[in-house]
Order: structure tokens, then sequence, then C-alpha cells
């Protein structure tokens, strides 16, 4: 009977012990399996350090392979190691425009944000290049899903304004790191765009099983108490895991698994709580990836969408839900936001004609896009 007793898991007790190493923006203090992959990256960004115009680049591959992880952590070590770059990582799935992109570089170089209503985008710019001009500083900045920008048509304008500044601004020196995880993506430059940017291109392979099993273990170590997971359950989601290609699933499945294990009282994870998680989490994970950077007026289309789309498709039927809040531009807006996220479908009409309107379709389940507005 005591046996059982300390199986059971106390109504204020945990198995997570650090839960933040679950979040899928954590920096691990040990970082693996990436070391050349770094070491590339590192060697084209080496010269901005010592003021001499760097090697661009384009990092390459699947989901959940450590790209993202791998240049936000070299971004850590430049502010470590030199006073004289200004370091600024942009995630272009939440700012896709030109003015938002400038606006971060713009914060990064002064540490607070520039007034959002009354500056024009070539002020902004102005104010960021003289800064670094008077001051002597170089910048790098890395351009997170970087074909948003191509999808929208900016990436151009962005990379010109970036890239060309010492055209204006004598002196001025400046990077770019792009990564791109949509593999079907192929971006194109014009000539005044290539003869400026020509980057490297570093790939990131998926990891091993035996890498995957690794990393998970870390996590585990770090994250959970002692003897929360046993080897064999280790090994089974390490293995879905690895089967599914994203290294995102297996971490944020030891979190679940976790807190399933805590709802039924127990202070183990069995084989079957990863199972019942595993498939929920699939379908959820991109919406929960994409989650930080939606704003209230993104959450309130979301919301009308999730709620009426069994109901409706038509454009302007979702916008009757709407249209005391906001007005149709800023709801078309939102729409092609939403579509470059690829949470949503835009079928659009063939012809403009009256009675003719787009049609949208949800990408993701329902289920996960309420879930994610009520947190």
């Amino acid at each position: 009977m005591s046996s059982k007793i300390k199986d059971i898991l106390m109504w204020d007790e945990s198995l997570l012990r650090n839960p933040e190493v679950f979040d899928l923006n954590y920096l691990p203090e040990v970082f693996k399996f990436r070391d050349n992959e770094m070491e590339a990256i590192s060697h084209n960004v080496k010269p901005l350090i010592k003021g001499d115009f760097p090697t661009n680049t384009i990092v390459l591959g699947p989901t959940g392979t450590g790209k993202t992880t791998s240049v936000k952590l070299l971004m850590q070590d430049i502010k470590e190691v030199s006073n004289n770059v200004v370091p600024v990582y942009i995630n272009c799935q939440f700012h896709y425009r030109e003015f938002s992109v400038m606006s971060q570089i713009f914060k990064a170089v002064f540490g607070y944000p520039p007034v959002e209503t009354g500056k024009p985008l070539t002020t902004i710019y102005d104010y960021v290049m003289g800064e670094l001009q008077k001051k002597n500083k170089t910048l790098l900045v890395a351009l997170d899903d970087v074909d948003f920008l191509f999808h929208v048509n900016v990436a151009e304008n962005v990379l010109y304004k970036i890239l060309r500044a010492h055209e204006i601004y004598a002196g001025v020196i400046t990077g770019v790191i792009g990564i791109i995880t949509d593999n079907s993506f192929t971006y194109k430059v014009s000539e005044k765009i290539r003869t400026v940017f020509m980057p490297n291109e570093v790939y990131f392979k998926p990891y091993s099983l035996e890498s995957t099993k690794d990393i998970l273990r870390y996590r585990c170590d770090a994250g959970l108490f002692p003897g929360v997971m046993d080897e064999e359950v280790l090994n089974k989601i390490s293995e879905i895991t690895f089967e599914r290609g994203d290294l995102r699933l297996g971490i944020k499945g030891i979190k679940e698994s976790a807190m399933l294990a805590e709802i039924q009282g127990r202070r183990k994870i069995l084989a079957e709580d990863v199972e019942k998680v595993i498939e929920r989490i699939t379908t959820s994970l991109h919406v929960e990836s994409i989650s930080g950077g939606l704003s209230k007026t993104d959450k309130e289309v979301l919301k009308v969408l999730a709620e009426h789309s069994l109901k409706m498709t038509k454009t302007n039927d979702f916008y009757h839900f709407l249209e005391d809040k906001m007005s149709y531009e800023l709801f078309r807006r939102v729409l092609i936001k939403l579509e470059n996220l690829k949470i949503v479908d835009i079928q659009r009409a063939q012809s403009r004609g009256r009675g003719k309107q787009n049609l949208i379709h949800l990408r993701v389940p329902k289920e996960s896009i309420l879930k994610i507005i009520q947190e």
C-alpha cells in the first residue's frame, strides 16, 4: 500500500522542474549537432566584426532542424564579443512590411521603438543609418522566414535598403542572414539586388534518430524531475519525432505528456500518454508557433473564421460579423497575412463582377485556433 501511495502525485506537486525548457523559443545552454552549420554561418559573418563587409547567408532546411536556434545563438555570441555590431533578429511571419522591418532595426539601434504614426519610412531609415554612421557601428539583420517578404513583394525593397546603405551613408557596413523553411520556395532577386546580395547557402539536414534522442534526453534532464520519463518512453517519442522530421513535435510532446500524467496523478509518463498527445500536438503545433505574432485584430478575424467555417466560405459573409469593428480593407489585409502564415487558403474569384467573391478555407483545425485565441 505504501509503495502505491508514493506513486501518487500530490495536488501541489509537478513533474515539470523547468517548464520553460519545453517552450519553442527556448535557447538551450547545450546545443549539439549543428557545429558545422554554425561554423559556416560564423565564417560568413566574421568580417563584419572586424569592420568589413560580410558574406550574406541564406539558411535552408526543413522545419525543426535548428536553423532559428543556431542563428539566435550566433547573434547572442556577437553581442558578447563585439560592441561595434548591432545584431537584429526579425521574424518575417509577423514583420512583413517595410515599415515594420525597419522599425525592428530602429529598436535594436536605439533601444526603443519608433513612433508608430507620423514618421515616414524614409525618416526612420535615415535615423537608423545616420546613427550607425555616427557611432561607427555595423549592422547584421537576420530575417527569419524571409520567404514571407517575397510573398508580399517587399523583399527586394528591404534587401536594397539594408545592403546598399553604404552608397548613401559613407562607411556604413551591413549584412543579412535569411532563413527559409519552405523547401518548395525558390528565391529570385533582380540584378540590382543580386550584385550586393550574392548569399552563401547553408543547409540544415534533418536530425538522425540518434541525434533526436540525444536532444530530447537533454530536454528531459533539464526540464523534468528525475525518473519521470523512462528510457522506453523516451525511445518511443524519439522515434515518432524522427519519423515526422520536426524536433518541435518531440519537445512539445514531452511537456504535454507530463501534463497529462499530472492530471491523472502519476509520477511517470507512460507510452500511452505520448500516443494520446502526439496527434493533437501535430495539428496545433503550427498555430501555436505563430500565435505570438498575432495582433488583437488578427485574433478577432480568426475567431470568426473558426466559429463559422462549417457554415460559410464567402469573404463577405465572414466580414458581416466584423464590419462594426474594422474596415473591409483592414479585414482584407488580415486575410492576406493569415494566408501567408498558412492558416487559411484564399480561393480568388476569377471575375470581379457583381456577385463574385473570394472563398476562405481553414488549413488547420478550428479547435486549434479557438484554443490559442482563448489562451
